[in-house]
């Protein structure tokens, strides 16, 4: 409840022009801050230490008791300290609603930045979802043909075709004639030793 009235306090300060309308005690809070979530005024007290019961002798000798200090609303605390003729309480004051102010700016970028980081959790886990199922969906590529690799070295064809009088080119890539009668001209694999 308590975090829930500071809050609402924060709010309050914001609205009114932030740290820097508290630092120059230009805020008006209210006593009683409407609480978002049922409209009732926030009545949360800050804690206080309780005061010592003193004995106070009166010139009509009555013993007196001092009360107990009350339980005062944040609110209708940071206003009792803006009014104080003690300059170091309205400092006080003013420190306190720069303080809230501060802790709510923090507090709601810590919530933006749990919010973005779940968010881009889920967004990634559907990412990863998507590229599953286009890989399913998606056909598969055809696989590529072998390399051909060439079983003769042409300047060898070449020397064997000027050597047998076949008309072969001296550049590019040589004709399939001339490789087939290069390759007739050899001997059988099953020829060969082992």
């Amino acid at each position: 409840m308590t975090i829930a009235a500071l809050r609402r306090l924060l709010d309050e300060i914001d609205e009114q022009g932030g740290p820097e309308a508290a630092r120059h005690w230009r805020l008006q809070i209210p006593d009683e801050l409407p609480d978002e979530r049922t409209s009732a005024p926030m009545s949360q007290p800050i804690p206080t230490a309780p005061a010592p019961i003193v004995d106070v002798q009166l010139k009509t000798s009555a013993d007196v008791r001092l009360r107990e200090p009350e339980n005062l609303p944040v609110g209708q605390l940071l206003k009792w300290g803006d009014n104080h003729p003690d300059p170091d309480i309205q400092d006080q004051a003013a420190r306190a609603r720069a303080t809230l102010a501060g802790l709510r700016q923090r507090h709601a970028a810590d919530q933006e930045l749990t919010a973005i980081t779940t968010e881009a959790e889920q967004l990634e886990k559907r990412l990863a979802e998507l590229r599953a199922r286009e890989a399913e969906l998606a056909p598969k590529p055809k696989r590529k043909p072998t390399s051909y690799v060439r079983d003769y070295d042409t300047r060898e064809v070449r020397a064997w075709a000027d050597a047998n009088g076949i008309d072969c080119p001296r550049v590019g890539q040589l004709p399939k004639r001339v490789l087939d009668a290069w390759r007739a001209s050899r001997p059988q694999a099953s020829e060969e030793p082992q």
